[in-house]
């Protein structure tokens, strides 16, 4: 029985990346040692390890290999992602049927008789047991059925709808040259509606995404204007307000600018729609990774992929350090001017831009009032009001970021 476990492990060709992860290596090194050696200390060790992996997970076994299935990036979920199940080559589908088959064992195996063949000593610890899935959902149809290689049709249709890899399980993203796109499990995502000020800015950014939601060519968006104003948050609040039209934010820094096409390339292969965030984004006038940034935008060769758009913040309208001696050097530079215009041009290729204002004592004020209904603050209105604008003259002047950090303060009194 050992065996037939290890071979359904073996015998994985689509699926392959699984036998990668690492509560299924321990599985893997559990049942080679037990095919040898039940009962010695290796086993036991290798076993126990197995299911401190299981334990940190917080869910049972089952539903771990059901995430692993729906959410791997193979041959067969990315040909999903993009054609109608019928469309799929019968070599392909034949190979997943196969595998399908095998994680099915793996799937339905019964760990006290498993423990047994493992010669484990008889123990009180029991894995969590199979959670109850939503009605007519993926894991519920795959608990349910007797035969996994028949819900291929199915598994296909989940791939079309919910993509595949990183992207599928996480809806907040960061990028590195290095280990590529990486999910944020717990993404800073705040509501649009605690944005007070700002509604001519929110109906422009929400406008411009609606747009490219629809599959209609939208606009790269910057906005710019003084720190504090909400312009990060804002870029941020998108992914509550669209959760569920597939939308997905992918953070770069400045110092990731130059990577802006392998990412755009990378991302052009998923059916969903990607936001790439650079928040702050400014460059000195010696610095000139901004040629690559406006060849991305507009004007290259390549064009910019459909489903991909670029939000980027600043605190200034041109993103270029530009200064007066630029305008008129003598001397130095024969045509001056057309490095003037190079340096102006690139905020241009943002095809809207949205200007931010510091607010003013009625709006900061406001913004006051709600986040302390919000936080459940009770204060006296008056000296509520007192209070913020006395640590607003203290610290960094009126904006949204004072206004949260004044109530934080409260918060910790």
């Amino acid at each position: 029985m050992l065996t037939k476990f290890r071979l359904a492990l073996a015998g994985l060709c689509i699926y392959r990346n699984i036998l990668a992860d690492p509560l299924i290596k321990a599985l893997t090194n559990a049942l080679d040692r037990g095919i040898n050696k039940a009962g010695s200390v290796e086993v036991i060790n290798a076993y126990y390890e197995f299911l401190n992996r299981v334990f940190q997970q917080g869910m049972s076994f089952q539903k771990y290999l059901l995430e692993l299935i729906l959410y791997d990036d193979n041959p067969f979920s990315r040909a999903a992602e993009n054609q109608i199940s019928e469309d799929l080559e019968p070599v392909l589908t034949a190979a997943v049927k196969h595998d399908l088959n095998c994680l099915q064992v793996l799937y339905r195996i019964d760990f006290k008789d498993l423990e047994k063949l493992l010669g484990i000593p008889e123990q009180e610890i029991i894995l969590l047991p199979p959670e109850t899935n939503p009605a007519h959902s993926i894991p519920a149809r795959f608990d349910q059925s007797l035969d996994w290689s028949c819900e291929l049709e199915y598994l296909a249709d989940y791939y079309a709808h919910h993509s595949r890899g990183i992207p599928a399980r996480y809806r907040a993203l960061r990028y590195t040259v290095r280990e590529g796109l990486m999910g944020i499990k717990a993404p800073d995502v705040p509501d649009m509606d605690d944005l007070i000020g700002c509604t001519r800015q929110k109906e422009q950014l929400c406008r411009n995404t609606e747009i490219f939601l629809k599959g209609y060519p939208a606009n790269n968006i910057l906005l710019y204007g003084p720190r504090g104003t909400g312009k990060s948050s804002m870029i941020k609040s998108l992914l509550n307000k669209y959760e569920s039209q597939n939308l997905r934010l992918v953070q770069i820094t400045r110092e990731q600018i130059n990577c802006l096409p392998e990412l755009m390339d990378l991302l052009a292969g998923y059916s969903l729609k990607f936001i790439v965030f650079a928040d702050d984004l400014s460059f000195e006038e010696y610095e000139t990774e901004y040629k690559g940034l406006k060849a991305v935008l507009e004007g290259g060769l390549i064009p910019q992929n459909p489903n991909v758009l670029l939000y980027a913040t600043s605190n200034r309208r041109h993103l270029v350090k530009e200064f007066f001696s630029d305008r008129g050097k003598v001397g130095e530079e024969v045509h001056g001017m057309d490095t003037m215009q190079e340096k102006l041009s690139l905020a241009d290729r943002f095809g809207l831009c949205i200007s931010f204002e510091t607010p003013d004592k009625k709006t900061y004020l406001q913004m006051v009032e709600y986040m302390a209904h919000k936080r459940q603050i009770n204060m006296d209105p008056q000296l509520l009001q007192s209070k913020a604008l006395e640590w607003e003259r203290n610290r960094h002047g009126p904006s949204g970021r004072t206004a949260r950090q004044f109530i934080d303060s409260l918060g910790r009194g």
